[in-house]
């Protein structure tokens, strides 16, 4: 049984012992869609209305509409769903990341990344390293990792100038606002699902007894 978010009806984790739970219990999708798409993100501690005028203020920004804005992360549901990050919780030091649904924005940036093809080796060894990994993985999953290129695609400079005000927006004050686009929606979920899947089956083979709540120091 997990606790409830009284204005979506969405489960929200208050310790890793219901995360382990739900990530063995449920198909990958199925999470994606319960956990991450439909709640109040873990960050905004079930305010509806602080998630919505905070997603308005990103859009206006980045020139999104907000309800093409998912929070992903650990400050989604409370613990990073990153393989390599072994469900770590969320912190006063996390970064804020989300999933922006854009073909719009995705052809813009591939199209822009191709175009410079010739010219990457004057770009910084970061960049290159970067457009590189979108060549051989990341496109093909219809996914634009911005935070290693933003500053050289077309749009940069004022999707960091939005990035910039977020960061002092509550309740991501002091915090790193990074983004990545998706092609549509299917991409965001398969990509979240490819994750998951591979977190339950490192449950599945290497069960643990943690069962640690986590809180947000104000």
């Amino acid at each position: 049984m997990y606790p409830t978010s009284i204005m979506t009806g969405a489960y929200v984790f208050t310790d890793i012992a219901a995360l382990r739970s739900a990530l063995v219990a449920r198909d990958p999708s199925d999470f994606v869609s319960h956990f991450i798409f439909e709640p109040v993100p873990f960050l905004f501690n079930a305010d509806f209305s602080s998630w919505l005028n905070w997603k308005r203020t990103l859009g206006d920004g980045i020139e999104i509409d907000p309800r093409d804005i998912v929070l992903t992360g650990s400050a989604s549901i409370g613990y990073s769903l990153n393989p390599n990050k072994a469900l770590r919780p969320f912190t006063n030091s996390s970064d804020i990341d989300c999933g922006v649904i854009s073909s719009y924005h995705f052809d813009v940036a591939w199209r822009h990344l191709r175009r410079l093809r010739p010219s990457w080796l004057s770009l910084p060894s970061s960049s290159r390293r970067a457009i590189e990994r979108h060549r051989t993985n990341y496109i093909f999953s219809g996914t634009i990792a911005t935070e290693s290129i933003l500053g050289i695609l077309p749009f940069g400079t004022t999707w960091q100038r939005a990035l910039d005000k977020m960061s002092g927006v509550p309740p991501t004050q002091g915090r790193e606002v990074r983004l990545r686009i998706y092609k549509d929606y299917e991409s965001l979920r398969a990509y979240q699902a490819h994750n998951i899947k591979k977190l339950r089956d490192d449950l599945l083979a290497t069960p643990s007894s943690d069962d640690h709540p986590i809180t947000i120091e104000g």
